[in-house]
């Protein structure tokens, strides 16, 4: 793009007004460098050129005479656009730039016009010079004399001569055989002659002719080094065996392959591709998918898709002969992004679908295998870690092994020291969540203000006295696990709603915080208490219940299964015996007492026991007299709670012990309520037992209303 006068501009211009003096138009013009400015009227119109050498010239004159009395009256008006050449050639050494409106832009100096020609002259032949050294061929260029002018790198090279020594000296000095001042002579181009310098380099060279106004100035040598091209064949060779090796390659695939240009034309197909297809050569190359498509060789073109999507694609298509073949496409790019080839590889769905089904079946007989053989780790983990013969047991294991592979909410009943805890840990260890966290927590051990905050955690100034970080809660601690919530009756009435969203929901809310947590925990609840009892009572949330209710297992107590009290008696002297490195055992006629023993306690009891025994015990054989009284009746009281010394009506026993058992409970406890807790009744039971059997007068208890 040719320069234009408007960026020859200077962005400030300087000009003048016919008012100003002649030294203050000097002064300025000496500070500011400048051969001269324009004097412009009121209307901004030129009246004149104020040249410097002119104003020299009137030194020891009046200068405060004003500038318009010496102004230079040549000079040409130009518009902003004109080209810098055409510019030059004004006859005028002034020239004032205008805009298309004709309103005074600048002015140019024909010195100024000139310089930008010659530097734009200069940096046209640096840029021709950079192009020529830059080639790869050799060139050398002569002028009509046949002098050297112009030299480049890859001259040098192959010549084995330097362009400071070439330059200048005409070109037989620099190679001697050169036919160069033949095409200099005849005007008449030579192409492909084969030329050998005196490096042994062999090269073609073209010499070209450089005419003007009808007559050769010059010549333009071109080199081409024979090595290269040798090394093109070389690879031009390399190319064919590749493309031998491609052949092979396709026509060696199981697969139907086949190739495709830009357009989607068909380049070249394997034999596995027509015999799929059932198409001739013909047939296809050369075609496109959708010819194919249309004489019914092909339901769908995925070589189609590629071009559309510009993406791998993968497609289900039937051919003419109604096989199903699964579709591939790739496309290949070049380096700038185009598509330049599309490979697309059928393959028989025949052998594939009876590869997949045989996969699905090899896989579903797995995950049989794999869930028939998580059941048997279970049971073998339950079955040898519960000591237990009883048939009530032997069905709490199996619930046990069948609740394991889910994760229902599971609430285990039973007094207390039955194994409740022992259950619970079991089912989580034989769960899908055995490598997360078991987490339990004893809802009667808490405090009622400090229980929802350990079981929801708290955020930072939650409370007074909160951790200043905040604390993370046992719902987030048992996060990907099983939490345990043990003596879930214990739980206050005004947080059993916020316990079932949790459950419900498996999300919480930290004391202080509005943000949701999103939690993934198994929850098991274990209780001494009666539940459905105390729902009915109004104690305990009745959606509650039934929510933590989904499998319920109550575990009977040790005097219900006393074929178990035998195993578990050995099965805790072993530990301590191995704990204490003791060999303590028991004699048959302490079995046959323990045996007989009711238990309250159940079997954390008979395991406390088991370790007194052990360790308080001053001889290997445990006898009955190392046993507690109360075990062995030594106190002259029978060990059974109920003492029959005579057989009367069965009606009339059912009063007499339901007598002594309020009476019994009613000392105890002090008041009617307290009463109805203890023997597990309601309140309104005792008192009408109280009037049934005229109990009212008989001991010191406080009767209390039921409003």
């Amino acid at each position: 793009m040719k320069a234009k006068v408007k960026d020859l501009l200077p962005r400030k211009q300087t000009a003048f007004s016919k008012r100003d003096t002649v030294v203050s138009v000097l002064e300025t013009l000496l500070a500011e460098d400048m051969e001269g400015g324009a004097v412009l009227d009121d209307d901004g119109r030129v009246l004149g050129i104020a040249v410097k050498n002119d104003l020299l010239q009137f030194l020891g004159l009046d200068y405060e005479m004003p500038i318009t009395w010496i102004l230079n009256k040549e000079w040409s008006v130009i518009e902003e656009c004109t080209v810098v050449e055409v510019a030059f050639q004004f006859p005028t050494n002034w020239l004032v730039v205008e805009n298309s409106e004709g309103a005074y832009l600048g002015l140019l100096s024909k010195t100024q016009i000139g310089m930008a020609l010659l530097e734009s002259y200069e940096t046209t032949l640096n840029q021709l010079k950079y192009v020529l050294d830059s080639c790869h061929n050799g060139i050398i260029g002569v002028d009509r004399q046949g002098i050297v002018t112009h030299f480049n790198p890859a001259a040098e090279r192959m010549v084995g001569v330097p362009a400071s020594e070439a330059i200048g000296k005409h070109i037989v000095e620099v190679i001697p055989t050169t036919n160069i001042p033949e095409v200099l002579t005849s005007g008449i181009p030579q192409y492909n002659r084969r030329v050998e310098f005196n490096q042994g380099v062999v090269a073609i060279s073209n010499r070209t002719p450089i005419w003007k106004d009808g007559e050769v100035i010059g010549v333009v040598a071109c080199f081409q080094d024979l090595s290269e091209l040798e090394l093109a064949y070389k690879e031009l060779k390399t190319v064919k065996d590749l493309n031998k090796e491609l052949e092979s390659i396709l026509e060696s695939s199981y697969d139907g392959l086949a190739i495709t240009d830009p357009q989607g034309r068909f380049i070249r197909v394997s034999n596995s591709f027509l015999k799929m297809t059932g198409a001739k050569p013909e047939d296809v190359l050369g075609k496109t998918a959708q010819d194919l498509i249309a004489a019914g060789f092909l339901s769908d073109s995925v070589s189609l898709r590629v071009l559309k999507e510009r993406k791998p694609v993968s497609l289900t298509e039937r051919v003419q002969s109604g096989k199903q073949i699964f579709a591939t496409g790739n496309p290949v790019f070049d380096e700038e992004g185009n598509i330049i080839r599309i490979v697309t590889n059928l393959r028989d769905m025949t052998e594939l679908n009876y590869l997949r089904e045989q996969v699905q079946k090899a896989s579903e007989l797995t995950e049989r295998y794999y869930q028939e053989l998580e059941e048997w780790r279970a049971r073998f983990m339950l079955t040898t870690e519960i000591v237990s013969v009883s048939g009530a047991m032997r069905r709490i294991t199996e619930l046990a092994c069948r609740v394991a592979r889910v994760d229902s909410t599971v609430l285990i009943s039973g007094e207390s020291g039955v194994g409740k805890e022992v259950i619970a840990k079991l089912i989580h260890r034989a769960s899908a969540r055995r490598d997360g966290p078991f987490i339990q927590i004893n809802c009667g051990a808490i405090p009622e203000n400090l229980l929802e905050s350990e079981l929801f955690g708290y955020e930072k100034g939650a409370f007074t006295g909160a951790n200043r970080e905040g604390h993370i809660g046992i719902f987030e601690m048992a996060n990907n696990g099983t939490l345990l919530l043990d003596e879930i009756g214990e739980i206050p009435l005004n947080l059993q709603v916020k316990l079932l969203r949790a459950i419900q929901e498996q999300e919480i809310y930290r004391v202080g915080s509005s943000k949701p947590i999103k939690l993934n925990v198994r929850i098991i609840a274990a209780t001494n208490k009666d539940l459905p009892e105390m729902v009915r009572q109004r104690k305990f949330r009745e959606d509650l219940f039934y929510r933590l209710n989904v499998v319920p297992m109550e575990i009977p107590p040790l005097r219900e299964r006393p074929e178990d009290i035998v195993p578990l008696l050995t099965h805790f002297l072993q530990i301590y015996n191995e704990k204490y490195h003791l060999n303590r055992r028991f004699s048959e006629e302490t079995f046959r007492l323990l045996e007989k023993y009711s238990w309250p306690g159940n079997v954390r009891e008979l395991q406390n026991l088991v370790e007194r025994l052990i360790v308080t015990s001053n001889a290997d054989v445990i006898t009955p007299l190392h046993l507690p009284p109360h075990i062995t009746n030594r106190n002259g009281e029978d060990a059974s709670p109920i003492r029959v010394h005579s057989l009367i009506p069965l009606k009339d026993a059912e009063e007499l012990v339901e007598k002594a058992l309020i009476t019994r409970a009613l000392q105890l406890g002090k008041s009617t309520r307290r009463a109805a807790e203890l023997l597990g009744v309601t309140h309104t039971t005792i008192i009408r037992k109280l009037n049934k059997y005229r109990l009212t007068g008989t001991s010191d208890f406080q009767v209390e209303s039921d409003a």
